[in-house]
């Protein structure tokens, strides 16, 4: 399961750091020890040694003074607490049971062993480690020819500071062994490597020794296996082999059973506890039920393992996933108790200069700098917690546990393989955790199966069920480590941030209404359906849509190319980059609805340039930015509650009325034009300065873009306001950089690609990150279809046939169905039902009271409520549930701080209200131009 770093690290932070000096001397004079052996015994190691530069492993000393292997990137380390021990007994059992293959006289036994004879002749080692087993291998064995494989040259250096190399030569040599090592070698060129030991020696027999379990080297193991007794095979260097890259398929590199020299018998059959459990899930998931009574097990398989506990063997690479399911899962949770992680999602969220004469944004800046100097940090798990996510369930012992010690409400528990939850099922008595819960009213979510990319969407419905507040008090466990796994909970962990960041707050709200209700009366609205005598010509027309990414500067020449034949689209900044480079697009996109927009298209300042451009957008664009324009082309935006508030009106006011409304309309711009494209029927796309990210922090955008001054420099320091990016997969190349909205932006694109299915084409000219459902086509390949209509006649067609006109004072009558008085009445309920309070019980009842008022209010269709206040209320309830979770018997202070934030939203709501009575439809009036000057 988990072996971190942590557990092996001494406690007291003085003690470890007077261990790493002790043992740092011992290193360095090894290390040039070492180095001096090779050069005299394996010159040819030297340059390798000397030109390596550490990429993921390196070596740490625990707290046993003993230096183990650590990748660096994740925290795992390779041993146990005494690496040299382990590494003795683990010779000890090959010397016991060695594995071998023939290379004559096949049998029907693929895996045979024996015990080692004391002369042998070939052992073939997979995996270098610290390198203590061969040191060891040689004192209990005289071996001939000892070939050791090894892909990551990171683990030479690490053996270099641990192991005796100096004293190795000098046993090898007493010995007469001959000592290959295959460095950089995922060990397919055995096969070539066997054919040239054989011309110099005939050999029976080959004995193979795995240190490491290896994506590719299991593979060449099981090919040696496989082709035991054919010679021909044995040696043919012809083979196409692929790794292990299945989720279900990772074995962590020093899993139990590393030699596969243990024969372990299966457990078929279904016991008490079994039964109990499928009649329990028949009970409370039966969905679930019928997936499991149609589960065929296909990669991990139940069995008893030597100490006589229940684990979990790989089926062909013979890995084990637990060390000891009882010890590991006792020491997992008492690791997590002590140390839980929970995200700041809260008090970490940033907020934006532009925004801080918003009336929310003045709220968060008084909650943040008070709580955070108030909220006490706890240490511990408590005992009664609102929400937890498990990720990985392996054999589930660990959430018996920790359901048996802790009260939790709402329990979300993730497990890509359903393997595992299956052979969980004659282990763990879920029958008795179900059932628990519902006694105690409690909640628990199974999302089972895929592969993790799908939580997000799935865990927010459960979210929103009990109230999006819940996220600020929400726990994670990682029960165990798999690299895809990790990256689906770092994704998740990022996208729960952004929820609560993108959330419709106070303000929000207010300024979406009013510039909706503007939109309705003077703007042209996108239908959900529009039929046409060229529709077929017009769908099929090439979209050029234009980001502002780097990649943009490379990218002019054949935009000019190809401008008269292709819709062109420019998005959000990058029309100063056309406008300076003498490209006037067809249409200019816009998402965000607060006036800032205004102050960075009038960067182009040009504006008959620009009254010959239509603006496309979502409902709530600023008057101002789309009065910059020829004429202005909207679609609703789901989610929106200024989208909801209009389009129930106008349904209600003219039923024919079918409006289309885009889903994955967010966060940035070319989200808003991909998804606005497609609702509208287009099917051929082009992705230019689409880059999502940048392989240079100071060249994040195109140069010619108003991120850019004139002489260079940039509009404001991005790296600092945005830092230095994540790593990724580029388009065109293997590694750039993006951030966490852009990631967002990437899997909302992949989103909106997938659900069109195969009717579209999309090609990815951008050098940025890679986005599935694209073709990464380089801009001097594009190669147009002809047509021989006139463009700007189908644009026409387009603009004529596929929008509603303006709905001339709709606007009026839709939102003057709203009451104000009712707005008063329900805010002055929340208002009556905040009290300060003495106990955590009283804190919990006062938030389940404030979310139970918020989601009545939806029930009067007059009370607007909900739309003006919901966001805010997740925010500051989110606060308070973790304010609320810190309360104990003797904690005053966070009494204190609990009702000092309650009077805090006290205020908000006052003086939020206060503010829309007095101006209910007034324009934002944001300003960015001092960025400008």
């Amino acid at each position: 399961m988990l072996k971190y770093i942590d557990y092996q690290l001494n406690s007291d932070e003085a003690v470890q750091l007077q261990l790493e000096k002790e043992v740092a001397a011992q290193i360095n004079e090894r290390f040039r020890n070492n180095i001096r052996a090779f050069s005299i015994n394996i010159p040819s190691v030297i340059p390798l040694i000397n030109q390596h530069t550490t990429q993921k492993y390196s070596v740490f000393c625990n707290a046993n003074s003993e230096l183990n292997i650590v990748d660096f990137a994740t925290g795992r380390v390779w041993y146990g607490i005494s690496p040299k021990t382990e590494s003795i007994v683990e010779v000890e059992s090959f010397c016991n049971q060695a594995p071998f293959i023939r290379f004559h006289n096949p049998t029907c036994d693929q895996l045979q062993q024996e015990k080692l004879p004391v002369n042998t002749d070939l052992v073939l080692m997979f995996g270098l480690g610290l390198g203590y087993q061969i040191n060891e291998l040689l004192l209990n064995s005289r071996i001939k020819y000892l070939v050791i494989y090894e892909p990551d040259l990171d683990l030479l250096h690490c053996s270099l500071q641990a192991n005796d190399w100096e004293s190795l030569f000098e046993v090898a040599a007493a010995c007469g062994t001959q000592l290959f090592l295959q460095l950089g070698s995922d060990g397919l060129s055995v096969f070539e490597d066997l054919a040239e030991l054989l011309q110099v020696q005939p050999l029976d027999k080959a004995y193979l020794y795995r240190h490491r379990f290896h994506p590719f080297m299991d593979k060449v193991i099981e090919r040696l296996y496989e082709a035991s007794g054919d010679i021909q095979a044995l040696t043919n260097p012809n083979y196409h082999l692929l790794p292990y890259d299945s989720f279900y398929d990772a074995v962590s590199e020093r899993a139990g059973n590393v030699l596969a020299n243990r024969d372990y018998e299966i457990m078929h059959v279904e016991n008490e506890l079994f039964k109990r459990n499928l009649d329990a899930l028949k009970h409370y998931y039966p969905e679930i039920h019928k997936a499991i009574l149609k589960h065929k097990v296909r990669h991990w398989a139940l069995i008893k393992d030597e100490s006589g506990q229940n684990n979990l063997l790989h089926l062909t690479r013979r890995g084990l996933f637990y060390n000891h399911l009882k010890n590991d899962s006792e020491t997992l949770i008492q690791s997590f108790i002590s140390s839980p992680l929970k995200d700041d999602v809260i008090l970490g969220q940033k907020l934006s200069y532009k925004f801080h004469t918003y009336h929310h944004d003045t709220y968060v800046r008084k909650l943040q700098n008070y709580v955070s100097s108030v909220v006490k940090v706890k240490g511990s798990f408590p005992s009664i917690v609102e929400s937890l996510i498990i990720f990985g369930i392996g054999l589930g012992k660990h959430i018996e546990i920790l359901t048996t010690k802790h009260q939790i409400k709402n329990l979300y528990i993730c497990e890509p393989n359903l393997d595992f939850f299956f052979h969980s099922l004659f282990v763990t008595d879920w029958e008795r955790i179900f059932r628990n819960a519902e006694q105690a009213g409690h909640r628990i979510y199974l999302n089972l199966g895929g592969d993790g990319s799908e939580y997000f969407i799935d865990l927010m419905k459960q979210f929103y069920v009990v109230g999006a507040h819940s996220i600020a008090n929400t726990y994670m466990l990682s029960s165990y480590f798999n690299p895809d796994m990790q990256k689906a909970i770092f994704d998740l962990r990022s996208q729960l941030r952004i929820v609560l960041a993108l959330g419709e707050y106070f303000d929000h709200v207010k300024y979406g209404i009013a510039h909706t209700h503007y939109s309705v009366d003077h703007h042209y609205f996108l239908k959900a359906a529009w039929l046409s005598n060229l529709q077929k010509e017009i769908k099929e027309l090439p979209v050029f849509i234009v980001g502002n990414g780097p990649s943009l500067d490379s990218c002019f020449e054949y935009l000019h190319e190809h401008r008269d034949k292709v819709i062109l689209i420019s998005c959000g900044t990058a029309l100063k980059a056309l406008h300076k480079n003498g490209l006037q697009p067809d249409f200019h996109a816009e998402v965000e609805q607060n006036r800032a927009t205004f102050d960075w298209v009038s960067q182009v300042n040009d504006l008959p340039y620009l009254k010959g451009i239509n603006l496309i957008s979502v409902n709530g664009i600023h008057p101002d930015t789309s009065n910059l324009f020829k004429n202005t082309y909207l679609a609703l935006k789901d989610g929106e509650s200024s989208s909801y508030v209009f389009q129930r009106g106008l349904k209600k006011l003219l039923p024919e009325v079918k409006l289309a409304s885009l889903s994955y309309a967010y966060p940035t711009v070319t989200n808003l034009v991909v998804n606005y494209m497609l609702s509208a029927g287009f099917k051929l796309f082009y992705l230019f300065g689409v880059d999502l990210g940048y392989v240079d922090i100071r060249k994040h955008h195109s140069q010619h873009s108003a991120y850019f001054k004139s002489d260079g420099k940039e509009v404001y320091n991005y790296q600092e306001a945005h830092g230095g990016g994540i790593p990724c997969n580029g388009n065109f190349r293997n590694l750039v950089f993006t951030k966490p909205e852009f990631d967002v932006s990437r899997k909302l694109l992949e989103q909106a690609f997938a659900k069109a299915n195969d009717s579209i084409e999309v090609y990815n000219c951008s050098d940025g990150v890679k986005i599935a459902g694209t073709v990464p086509l380089t801009p001097e390949n594009i190669l147009l279809p002809k047509s021989d209509n006139n463009i700007d006649d189908l644009i026409s067609v387009f603009l004529n046939e596929a929008y509603y006109e303006p709905f001339k004072d709709a606007a009026e009558s839709i939102y003057g169905q709203f009451d104000l008085k009712q707005l008063e009445s329900t805010v002055q309920e929340l208002l009556d039902a905040l009290e300060l309070v003495d106990t955590r019980d009283d804190a919990q009842n006062l938030i389940d009271k404030q979310w139970k008022i918020i989601q009545r209010s939806t029930l009067n269709s007059k009370d607007l409520t909900f739309y003006l206040f919901y966001g805010s209320a997740n925010y500051v309830l989110g606060i308070l549930t973790k304010l609320m979770s810190a309360i104990d018997n003797d904690s005053e202070d966070d009494l204190d701080a609990f009702n000092e934030t309650v009077e805090l939203w006290r205020s908000y709501l006052i003086e939020g209200l206060s503010l829309y009575l007095n101006s209910p439809l007034k324009h934002d009036e944001i300003t960015v131009n001092v960025f400008f000057k």
